[in-house]
């Protein structure tokens, strides 16, 4: 790509066909332009999708959160009658009665 077509005479190269070098070379610098702004879609298309999806999740958690405020108490299906200092369900605050 950075190779001179031209030899140190300042004539065209003879090894080389120089209107299909340019040429290639043309058509390679307009691809790279293009893979550039292809990625840079990409790009700000991946930031659009997350920013859509923090909002989504957002909304389903705030949602969640309704809901569950919303539901009656739930129905009491046992009843411990003592609990042991120490143990476990004390230290997580369950009560017996």
């Amino acid at each position: 790509m950075n190779e001179p077509l031209v030899g140190c005479e300042g004539y065209p190269r003879a090894d080389v066909d120089l209107c299909q070098v340019r040429t290639a070379r043309r058509n390679i610098v307009c691809l790279r332009n293009d893979h550039k702004v292809v990625m840079k879609q990409v790009e700000e298309a991946q930031h659009q999708l997350h920013a859509r999806d923090k909002e989504k999740q957002a909304r389903d958690l705030a949602e969640a959160r309704r809901e569950a405020m919303s539901l009656s108490p739930a129905q009491a299906f046992a009843i411990a009658n003592s609990i042991s200092p120490g143990s476990p369900a004390s230290i997580a605050g369950l009560q017996g009665g």
